[in-house]
């Protein structure tokens, strides 16, 4: 994974780290999305379809091409984080400061095959008002869950089991005061 790129913000002159997702994480989605986007208009486009046909294929075409849309906001995603805020920005800015962080949930996609050598991480960090949440396509990943982690701990609330072990499974003790990942 790549590094963080860091920035001078002019926000009070707050020195932050940005990530992004990598576009080679993304390509697999966009193939599958236009694929899906393309058999789903080429059965409504190909003659007289059923309205049972417009039904299941245009539903088929639609949810292919939202899925289209969503990696085309990870794609456009910024994360900024400081030692006060995390922000995210793509087709908004959403910002959470670490002091408002009341809830961490880090979760794991897969089969039972696929675990350690595939599915994915999802992390949801909220409070205050705001939800962010992150896969682990994205570069930093473990910093991000790190940081969430810390502040978890900085305001004294406690983190489901569950999260615990997989932060646990990527190399990082929720409980601990080992540095940050990369450092």
């Amino acid at each position: 994974m790549a590094g963080p790129r860091r920035r001078d913000t002019g926000r009070h002159g707050k020195v932050m780290k940005v990530y992004r997702y990598p576009p080679r994480a993304l390509v697999g989605d966009y193939i599958r999305s236009a694929a899906g986007v393309a058999v789903g208009l080429g059965v409504l486009l190909s003659g007289q379809p059923t309205p049972a046909i417009i039904v299941i294929f245009g539903g088929i075409a639609g949810l292919f091409g939202f899925f289209g849309l969503r990696t085309a906001q990870r794609h456009l995603t910024k994360v900024a984080i400081s030692d006060e805020e995390i922000c995210n920005a793509a087709f908004g800015t959403r910002i959470l400061h670490w002091t408002d962080l009341d809830r961490f949930k880090l979760r794991y996609y897969g089969t039972k095959r696929q675990k350690g050598n595939g599915g994915f991480m999802q992390l949801t960090l909220s409070g205050g008002g705001s939800s962010l949440t992150y896969e682990s396509s994205i570069d930093g990943f473990e910093y991000i869950a790190w940081r969430g982690a810390k502040a978890m701990r900085d305001n004294g609330v406690s983190m489901d089991p569950t999260s615990a072990g997989n932060l646990l499974a990527i190399g990082l003790d929720a409980d601990g005061e080992k540095p940050p990942p990369g450092q």
